[in-house]
């Protein structure tokens, strides 16, 4: 049985190897890859210290063993952590599959093995909310310190207003109305919102422009995103220009893919 016993934790372990080293060559990003080698450290490595033991049988063999994976146990969590907090502050890239950065705002960011950023063209995302003022200050100010273009792009989320739900019978009337009800009180605000951006944007002295857009704001803004653009938008707002009164993450709910960072004003 000990033979049996033995073998099977010493194949588990090198199995528990293999995968993980299979993760540290395939997975996305750092953070994955360390999430993989971490296993190996303490999973893989104590299933093949315990087949030793087993095999050996001793009481000196079973003490080494048992404070090798103590050890493990207490030194790979904390310094994964580590190696893990040091990378995201150095700035080590994010899989862009990811749908949250649950650290964004609570640790800072730097820049890895990147080239320096050339911003010649900065562009706000004009939405309803608490904070576009603010926001609007800021890509002002953003805008003037890398010497870029200014533009603002009103998006009006027509999908989004469309969907009124089920309908019941005899209500595509009225579900018709609410629809262009919610476009027309939409298109309303933009232009309001546009004409703040203007009165901003003729007062800074800068190159600017401004536009509607009516869609799927994922793709207008991905649109306009280019390798010296710098894409802007404000918190707790979406693109139903203050209709739905939605307050959302907009960053998660964008699930930003754009070839331009995107920059969070006025927060």
């Amino acid at each position: 049985m000990n033979d049996w016993l033995a073998a099977l934790l010493l194949i588990g372990g090198a199995l528990v190897c293999l995968l993980a080293s299979t993760g540290v060559l395939r997975l996305p990003d750092f953070f994955m890859r360390m999430h993989a080698a971490t296993k190996a450290g303490v999973v893989g490595s104590g299933l093949v210290l315990l087949g030793v033991a087993v095999v050996d049988g001793t009481l000196s063999t079973w003490v080494k063993v048992v404070l090798a994976i103590v050890f493990l146990l207490l030194t790979t969590p904390v310094a994964g952590h580590l190696l893990g907090r040091a990378a995201y502050v150095g700035g080590a890239p994010l899989w862009r599959g990811n749908a949250q950065d649950s650290l964004h705002r609570v640790l800072p960011r730097g820049q890895f093995g990147a080239a320096p950023f050339a911003v010649r063209r900065v562009v706000l995302a004009l939405t309803e909310g608490p904070c576009l003022s603010r926001a609007i200050e800021q890509a002002v100010a953003l805008a003037r310190q890398h010497g870029a273009e200014l533009c603002g792009v009103a998006i009006i989320d027509a999908p989004r207003l469309a969907n009124v739900g089920p309908v019941p019978v005899g209500g595509l009337t009225y579900a018709q109305r609410m629809r262009d009800r919610r476009l027309a009180q939409a298109r309303q605000t933009a232009a309001d919102v546009i004409q703040r951006f203007e009165q901003a944007a003729a007062a800074s002295g800068l190159t600017w422009s401004v536009r509607l857009e009516e869609g799927r704001p994922q793709r207008l803004l991905q649109a306009l995103a280019g390798a010296d653009t710098l894409v802007a938008v404000a918190p707790q707002a979406w693109f139903d220009q203050g209709v739905l009164e939605l307050r959302v993450d907009v960053v998660r709910r964008l699930r930003w893919r754009g070839a331009s960072p995107l920059r969070v004003l006025g927060g």
